[in-house]
């Protein structure tokens, strides 16, 4: 963007906010890719912090709850995301645990069951182990995996 003026780049970047949650950190990379001087940038996010169009906490909770109902994703890998959008660690802590440990239970069942369907045979030790590489990339608790895991394979061995 060679030609600008504070006016036209705030009024974007408020109409995009306004359609989607947007952190500060997104903003700010926004208006760097269109070629914006980074003083400008910060000016710009400053302005829509303190007037509400940009809110990190409320971008952390629609994130989170987002990620692990519509994408499957576990809450170390919505914090890891989160965390790379320089959002505040206590911030990241409130969104995540807004997530049940019955919804994260539903849907590492659900998941890893799925991925279980296409491993032949479940009774290895490499079959759990691809089990749990997979659920460790999706971010799901390790232990809660394991746990999961254990009853899908006991279930397949015993049928």
């Amino acid at each position: 963007m060679a030609e600008y003026t504070y006016d036209i780049l705030l009024d974007r970047l408020a109409a995009l906010c306004s359609q989607k949650e947007k952190c500060e950190y997104d903003a700010f990379a926004y208006l760097q890719k269109k070629g914006v001087p980074s003083a400008d940038c910060q000016k710009a996010v400053d302005f829509l912090v303190k007037n509400n169009f940009i809110n990190n906490q409320r971008f952390a909770t629609a994130f989170a709850r987002d990620k692990a109902k519509f994408d499957k994703w576990g809450v170390k890998k919505i914090a890891a995301a989160l965390s790379a959008k320089k959002i505040a660690q206590n911030t990241i802590q409130e969104a995540v645990s807004q997530i049940s440990d019955d919804q994260q239970k539903e849907t590492i069942m659900a998941e890893a069951a799925k991925k279980a369907k296409g491993i032949k045979d479940l009774s290895t030790p490499q079959a759990k182990a691809k089990l749990l590489r997979f659920c460790a990339g999706r971010g799901y608790p390790p232990t809660l995996s394991l746990q999961i895991i254990n009853q899908i394979t006991n279930k397949q061995y015993n049928q």
